[in-house]
């Protein structure tokens, strides 16, 4: 008998196969899930040139767990819940980019109920020509139904009950962190998956929109006209470049003048000549804000259709004049909406650079410069966050070395805030020497020019950060190098050129002349940081060499009363000086 039943007994080797069968069945079909669920996005892709969704490894490693999650927990109804709401939130968000050519935005969703009879008729309109859209939508998520439905009762696989309650906490966290953020932060990102651009949109909706009047402004300008100009070709630069840095106010920069020498760089090449600066004004207070009117050139409040158009878009007509184009960027992918990613031919970001941005924060983009090719004219725009909050981060990574100032808690908070920005400057003053190093190995003529998104606060009047429509906000730096040619900016030191005025000179510099029949001399605007809702703004105006900024109004305070935009032109509203 004992003999027997040893020689019954399983054999080690198979019985350990037998036990891990269970999961490798387990992570095919959550693989399978994870292919699936992505696939939606390059399906419209065969139909649509809309979608520019393109495979980010953090966010398939995302869905990977969360198909892990939902096969552990072993319940249908929890699989066919979730499903049936990211499907819903797919055929919405596939249909508005094959219809409108960009992914939803929260606003967008919000104005929904409002304009109802005017979506269906537009999707009656447009059905002939968007159907395939359905079907890109339909067939992934029929077959995730049907894979869960059938597999989960029938599949030998682990179970976990408790990974239902993993999920559920982990999903629950972007409605959570979308009521504790700004909308600018939960905008899409055209490169992004459109199911994380929805997850995004729809939680902040959720959150913030559900229930209130929700309007966006499209007000009615005049089109700006673009005309070709003939450019001799010795005249057309090999590179441009632009390098925007955040939060960046002219009035600490220390070649402008201020009391610490916080760009002893940039400073010397002032001296000696080979380079320029200008007083900035800044379109608007935050930064997606500010680049979509920047990279767009786009100046008048609520001027929503120019800016779609995309007709001004610099990376547009760089592209159109025959330069290879590139946006890299140490900040996030959203950035990236409302700036025409089509025409961008190299897109480098936080998101694809996760690794590296994490490691060396800005320095990152010394390696994304890596890949301008040489050979080519390149039309290169940076987006960096070396003054961004927290100040001291931005410096972290090389020690004491840019700490110049002290920044010891023993000290007071504002005392500390204000060292540990200057400090970011200098930092930001010696990555822009390494980065117009890489600029001159590559051959040929050459612009290059820093400037920031906005400005920043910096406790004045208790006030930190940014967001508010203060000339200290307003106030950007500008600076301009040039080599072996005669840039279109403007000549001298200390002058004053707008975001506006720069976009267009940039424009200059590629061969094109912008007509915008609705510009006023001597006015430009700074708008807060939401432009799809009843945005504030105030103009902005130069006298005697300081800036001055007219009164605060809205989008539907213009919308509603045109005279406004009048009593703007004349300047008749109260107005406030920069020093004060």
């Amino acid at each position: 008998m004992k003999i027997g039943a040893t020689a019954i007994a399983p054999a080690p080797g198979p019985g350990w196969r037998v036990r891990l069968g269970p999961w490798a069945s387990l992570t095919a079909v959550a693989g399978l899930s994870t292919a699936l669920m992505l696939s939606d996005d390059f399906l419209q892709q065969l139909t649509s040139p809309h979608n520019l969704a393109r495979l980010q490894l953090p966010w398939v490693l995302g869905l990977f767990f969360m198909h892990l999650c939902l096969w552990l927990g072993g319940r249908r109804w929890a699989a066919n819940a979730l499903l049936s709401v990211f499907a819903l939130m797919q055929l919405l968000q596939l249909c508005h980019i094959a219809a409108m050519g960009r992914p939803l935005t929260p606003v967008d969703l919000a104005m929904i109920p409002r304009e109802t009879p005017d979506i269906a008729e537009a999707t009656l309109a447009g059905a002939r020509a968007h159907w395939p859209t359905l079907l890109t939508g339909a067939l992934p998520y029929a077959l995730l139904f049907a894979l869960y439905n059938l597999g989960l009762p029938r599949l030998p696989l682990p179970r976990a009950p408790i990974a239902l309650l993993v999920l559920a906490l982990v999903l629950a966290t972007k409605p959570y962190k979308a009521s504790q953020r700004a909308m600018p932060q939960y905008m899409p990102a055209p490169a992004r998956s459109s199911l994380h651009n929805s997850i995004n949109t729809f939680s902040f909706y959720a959150v913030n929109l559900v229930g209130k009047s929700v309007q966006s402004y499209d007000l009615q300008y005049q089109p700006y006209r673009v005309a070709r100009v003939p450019v001799a070709e010795q005249d057309l630069p090999q590179n441009v470049w632009l390098v925007i840095f955040d939060s960046t106010r002219s009035d600490h920069w220390g070649l402008t003048g201020y009391a610490r020498d916080t760009t002893p760089t940039m400073s010397q090449w002032v001296r000696d000549g080979q380079a320029r600066w200008h007083h900035g004004i800044a379109g608007a207070t935050a930064t997606s804000a500010s680049l979509a009117l920047l990279i767009n050139g786009v100046r008048e409040p609520g001027n929503l259709g120019q800016q779609r158009s995309y007709q001004t878009n610099l990376m547009r007509l760089a592209k159109r004049a025959g330069y290879r184009t590139y946006w890299l960027s140490t900040q996030s992918g959203n950035l990236l909406n409302e700036l025409d990613v089509a025409s961008i031919d190299v897109v480098r970001t936080r998101d694809t650079d996760t690794k590296r941005v994490i490691e060396a924060r800005d320095d990152a983009v010394l390696d994304m410069a890596k890949r301008i090719t040489p050979g080519t004219r390149n039309f290169v725009v940076m987006m960096l966050r070396s003054a961004h909050l927290p100040y001291e981060k931005n410096y972290a990574q090389h020690g004491q070395r840019y700490a110049r100032w002290p920044t010891a808690a023993t000290l007071p908070f504002a005392t500390r805030q204000r060292n540990a920005y200057d400090n970011s400057l200098l930092y930001q003053d010696a990555l822009t020497a390494q980065l117009y190093r890489r600029f001159e190995r590559l051959p040929g003529k050459g612009v290059f020019v820093v400037t920031s998104d906005h400005g920043q606060m910096l406790g004045e009047g208790g006030v930190w950060g940014h967001n508010v429509l203060t000339p200290q906000v307003a106030r950007v730096p500008v600076l301009v190098r040039s080599r072996g040619l005669v840039d279109r900016l403007p000549p001298g030191n200390g002058g004053w050129i707008s975001h506006y005025g720069l976009g267009h000179a940039l424009m200059g510099q590629l061969g094109y002349r912008i007509d915008n029949p609705n510009a006023e001399p001597g006015i430009d605007y700074l708008q807060g940081s939401n432009l799809y809702t009843d945005n504030p703004f105030r103009g902005v105006s130069v006298r005697d060499g300081r800036l001055v900024l007219g009164g605060l109004s809205s989008l539907g305070e213009l919308d509603r009363n045109r005279s406004v935009y009048a009593q703007l032109r004349s300047n008749g509203l109260p107005a406030v000086r920069a020093s004060e």
